[in-house]
């Protein structure tokens, strides 16, 4: 016991290297995962693709079908579909973007609108007369150089579709590949409990990944079809958009809306197609997300909204717009992992919301 009263008999200088040595590892991981973007984010991306396809590969590999052709057949089919939708969406993405110096007269039209509206409401609440010029605030010269920019960023991401498809090819080469070396190197007992955990961590998150991409493509499919209804233009460029986005919960569907929205405002005279577009999409969003999405999901993966909040900051400040989009599935796909190990349950217990079932590892 000291002077001051503190006593340092339990006092233990190992936790405080542990911690240290904590963050020095957790800097270094950092690093190495900004450092690495270009080659981590195709891998990612062909890893989740990997949960996906591993069934069909496995379902050929059982016809007693070569490894070979099994997986030249996966890849002739998805670098097809991804060229063919590919250019689709790329083709209305540029002229989407070499158009959009049409629509300044439109925007300047648009800002000075709203200049009138906010000067009647001031005056209306006898605030200070005055000239507000938002042109100080927005540039809209700078609409068609943010757009361009923003295109293609996103299509530097998705013009790594074929490091994507290789990195896939090699992952699923080792399909089924797993089970045998675990029962070679452990006892039975033991290798058939790790069969087990290893199986039920790749349904989960096959069914996953599953029922988001056919919710994102629903969706995408859904507000193409209403934008193209009403005579939005560019409406498979913004249906591809919304399909994106939906990986990107809550934020990604509010931009999906918001987005199209103000283009038919830039696009239409007056405000009744807009309106009805913004309300139609708000519509789909709401019904795919708390509806179809939740039936497709034979479990509650239960993610805590701050949870989803600190993954999307974290991965989109180290990849970009590329992270924001893995985040979620990369975030899901760590805590199904955690469920159903043990040891780390407590953390996908942290991970998960007090309102929810966390506990995924005991769905069938």
């Amino acid at each position: 016991m000291t002077s001051s009263g503190v006593d340092f008999s339990n006092f233990k200088p190992q936790g405080i290297v542990y911690f240290l040595l904590g963050l020095i590892a957790a800097f270094f991981v950092g690093v190495t995962l900004l450092e690495l973007r270009s080659v981590l984010v195709p891998f990612s991306v062909a890893l989740l693709l990997s949960f996906i396809f591993q069934p069909i590969v496995l379902y050929l590999k059982a016809r007693r079908i070569p490894m070979v052709i099994a997986l030249v057949v996966v890849f002739v089919v998805l670098a097809a579909a991804a060229t063919i939708v590919g250019y689709i969406v790329y083709s209305s993405a540029q002229s989407l973007a070499t158009a959009a110096d049409r629509y300044l007269p439109r925007i300047q039209t648009v800002v000075a609108d709203i200049e009138a509206l906010l000067q009647s409401a001031a005056a209306a609440m006898g605030l200070e007369e005055g000239r507000l010029d938002l042109s100080q605030v927005i540039d809209p010269s700078i609409v068609p150089t943010l757009l361009q920019s923003g295109i293609g960023e996103a299509f530097t991401f998705a013009g790594n579709t074929f490091l994507v498809l290789l990195f896939m090819l090699f992952i699923l080469a080792g399909s089924g590949e797993l089970v045998v070396k675990v029962r070679r190197a452990y006892p039975e007992s033991i290798a058939a409990r790790i069969a087990s955990v290893t199986d039920n961590i790749s349904q989960q998150v096959r069914q996953y990944l599953v029922a988001k991409t056919l919710v994102s493509v629903g969706t995408g499919l859904l507000i193409f079809l209403v934008l193209w209804i009403l005579g939005v233009d560019y409406a498979i460029f913004w249906g591809f958009l919304a399909f994106i986005l939906n990986y990107i919960p809550n934020i990604g569907s509010f931009v999906a809306v918001i987005l199209p929205f103000g283009f038919a405002l830039l696009q239409f005279d007056t405000l009744t197609i807009p309106i009805i577009a913004a309300l139609l999409m708000w519509l789909i969003q709401m019904v795919m997300g708390n509806v179809v999405d939740p039936r497709l999901m034979a479990f509650s993966l239960n993610l805590s909204p701050l949870l989803v909040i600190v993954s999307l900051i974290f991965w989109g400040w180290l990849w970009g717009i590329a992270g924001m989009i893995l985040a979620v599935p990369l975030t899901a796909t760590i805590k199904i992992f955690f469920e159903n190990i043990d040891s780390l349950r407590p953390i996908a217990v942290l991970m998960g919301s007090v309102n929810g079932r966390s506990d995924s590892s005991k769905e069938p």
